[in-house]
């Protein structure tokens, strides 16, 4: 099959317009997920080229997390995040990776977090940590 090429242009651009974009893209959210055991909550909120020397992770109170995550392609998502549990600020760490920051939460008390945001509905799934009780 012979398809004629384009005879308005010199130069066809199959897609987009070709010209940069200026200025920062403002991310509303970004995909999360968490895992758990009786002590800590891992959790991973994934964005990729997260700028490490301008990110900012803040442990606000027990049950309040603030992240600014730049990123090296003009991007950025800003938030504050409300957790479902309380948790230990001082004994809780973060870790940013190629295509994610990796949350370690660690646990004021034992009990199992059915979402990681207080403001998420629960999944209705009930999570059981260690043995099964016999009936």
């Amino acid at each position: 099959m012979k398809i004629e090429g384009c005879k308005q242009k010199k130069r066809h651009l199959f897609i987009g317009s070709g010209k940069k974009v200026s200025g920062e893209e403002t991310l509303m959210t970004v995909r999360h997920d968490f895992y758990q055991t009786p002590t800590v909550v891992i959790a991973s909120l994934y964005l990729k080229k997260i700028d490490e020397g301008r990110a900012e992770i803040v442990f606000l109170s027990p049950t309040m997390l603030t992240v600014d995550l730049p990123t090296t392609d003009n991007k950025r998502y800003k938030a504050n995040i409300p957790l479902f549990g309380q948790i230990d600020t001082a004994k809780s760490t973060s870790k940013i990776m190629g295509t994610k920051l990796e949350l370690t939460l660690v646990k004021l008390n034992g009990a199992s977090w059915p979402t990681l945001r207080s403001d998420e509905l629960a999944t209705s799934e009930i999570l059981q940590i260690g043995n099964a009780g016999k009936a």
